[in-house]
């Protein structure tokens, strides 16, 4: 009877033409007696669009919608009373603090165990509210119970003192291999993925083992680990990422890919040698976070909005990202990336590494030991009949030259720069070799971009600068009695971790290379000279766009002067 009420519900997605019938035809992963395992395969692989889903249950079955707005977090009180593990395997979470009266958001609404469940634990009356698997995750990870690694290290034999590094290999194996070092090292993963961290820091020092989580851009310590350790963790990461565990004199670069809360997680790591051991970084990337993302997710304002899309859908010519290390140039250049990935356009792109993999976009990973540098790649790129050429970053002049010639030929090309503002990256492509007319004809756009961290929406308050404080930083009257301004809790909350902010948010600076810039460009005109004429023609400056988000009530003045200089 169950097989037959799932089968049915297949067919009416597949009528609707939500699944495609081809997927279905012989997939025994697709006929599956749990029909939630079944939405999550059909979600997971891309096969079926996750909103469509809530929509077709909504609609068949007459249920309301969840809405983050309407139900911020989920009931903590409640869902103790519930096993984790199973809220996860079942997709479901609490949303009112009534157990008697519940109310939950579940991806599958049919799914009678859950129900059952909640009656075995007290329900009597149940609401259904219809979910993505997206935002039941997102609930779930605010849910998801944090692991200490105490109990963990002191399964770990740290008795014997370690007097020197000269262990065999086959020693520093087996005790990376060993249960307690397994578990700590999954651990860090898990709990970095869960508070939101971009970066894991593993740090040796004379006495200690320093474990760091980047969060909202700022490094905060977690862990310290005895000394004992460190070989075999590291080692042990050098396993999971397929590098060489004897090599330690040189650096060494490897990916690890896990899957965490249901999402899977990429994570670049880094180790280097130092004085005292080697240290790993991992950059950890969502990469579901990458392809749900649309342009108006990542804080540009309208007009400048216009003018980005203005220039990604032009037939040729560059559009240039730049900005420091960590500052979202490779999520804004993804999500450029996604609007345009369509049927009819041909996407190449050549990366340092392939950050995230994107379905339908052709990418390749620059392996330059064996000769395949930017340059060469794009070269080749040239004969692939591209529409659009991503090239990581600009490097030396020999790819910047390639890069330009490929956008006076008939293809959109975009690419990253490191350099402190917009203008900037016109004289910079002239300093690494490129000509002047070359640049002015070739360039259409170029973003420069910060991340700035958002204020506590839990524990913000309300400014107490008086008037002429704002008028002094160029806000007029309309702007200071139309707006609330805010500043960042010093104590914080639990919410944003106590430190006042919650969230990063992008703060941009969009140069239009029009008539009067490449005038000025050929000439030869300085990055002062061009900046001054582009704010006159409403060229916004990062400062003033971070003015903005202030305004806004989004972050505050002490962030902004923190990440920006005024200018």
């Amino acid at each position: 009877m169950k097989e037959k009420r799932q089968f049915n519900l297949l067919r009416l997605l597949v009528d609707k033409g939500i699944v495609p019938a081809s997927q279905v035809r012989n997939n025994e992963k697709v006929i599956n007696i749990d029909f939630t395992k079944t939405l999550i395969y059909l979600i997971e692989n891309t096969i079926a669009d996750e909103k469509s889903i809530k929509e077709f249950f909504s609609n068949t079955f007459n249920l309301k919608k969840f809405s983050k707005k309407e139900f911020p977090n989920p009931s903590k009180e409640v869902a103790q009373k519930f096993s984790f593990n199973y809220m996860q395997k079942k997709k479901f979470v609490p949303l009112s603090t009534d157990i008697e009266n519940i109310r939950v958001v579940v991806l599958n609404p049919t799914d009678k165990e859950i129900i059952q469940y909640l009656k075995f634990t007290g329900a009597k009356k149940i609401e259904m509210i219809v979910g993505t698997l997206s935002e039941i995750e997102e609930l779930l990870n605010t849910l998801a119970p944090e692991v200490s690694t105490k109990e963990l290290l002191e399964g770990i034999n740290l008795k014997t003192k370690i007097e020197n590094d000269n262990f065999t290999d086959f020693e520093i194996l087996q005790e990376a291999e060993e249960a307690p070092i397994v578990k700590v090292s999954k651990l860090f993963i898990v709990n970095a993925v869960r508070q939101g961290a971009s970066d894991i820091h593993i740090e040796p020092f004379e006495k200690e083992v320093r474990v760091r989580y980047r969060i909202d851009g700022i490094l905060k310590t977690v862990q310290k680990l005895p000394i004992n350790i460190k070989d075999a963790i590291v080692t042990r990461y050098k396993i999971m990422a397929n590098l060489d565990i004897t090599e330690k004199r040189l650096p060494q670069d490897g990916r690890i890919r896990v899957r965490i809360d249901g999402k899977p997680i990429d994570l670049r790591v880094s180790i280097i040698p130092t004085i005292h051991g080697e240290k790993v970084v991992m950059r950890i990337q969502d990469a579901k976070s990458y392809l749900n993302l649309k342009l108006e997710d990542l804080g540009f304002e309208e007009d400048d909005l216009q003018k980005i899309r203005k220039a990604i859908y032009s037939p040729w010519g560059m559009v240039l990202v730049t900005g420091p290390t960590g500052s979202g140039k490779t999520t804004t250049l993804y999500t450029v990336l996604m609007e345009r990935n369509t049927d009819d356009v041909n996407i190449l792109t050549v990366e340092d590494p392939v950050e995230v993999s994107i379905p339908g976009i052709n990418q390749v990973h620059v392996k330059e030991q064996i000769g395949l540098t930017f340059a060469e790649a794009l070269r080749a790129f040239l004969r692939q009949d591209p529409d659009i050429i991503l090239v990581g970053e600009i490097r030396d002049r020999e790819t910047a030259e390639i890069a330009i010639k490929a956008a006076l030929t008939g293809h959109l090309v975009l690419s990253t720069l490191h350099t402190n503002d917009a203008p900037s990256s016109i004289t910079r492509l002239i300093d690494i070799g490129v000509e002047n007319f070359l640049v002015g004809i070739a360039v259409n756009l170029i973003i420069a971009q910060r991340l700035i961290r958002k204020l506590c929406p839990k524990c913000k308050q309300s400014a107490p600068y008086p008037i002429e404080f704002w008028k002094g930083l160029g806000f007029s009257d309309e702007d200071i009695t139309g707006n609330q301004f805010y500043i960042h809790s010093k104590e914080g909350c639990e919410y944003c971790n106590f430190t006042g902010y919650k969230g990063r948010i992008a703060v941009h600076e969009i140069l239009e290379i029009d008539d009067n810039i490449r005038k000025a460009v050929l000439q030869g005109k300085t990055a002062a000279d061009i900046k001054e004429i582009a704010i006159k023609k409403g060229m916004k400056t990062l400062y003033v766009s971070g003015l903005l988000k202030v305004k806004k009530g989004i972050t505050d003045l002490a962030e902004v002067e923190r990440v920006l200089m005024k200018t």
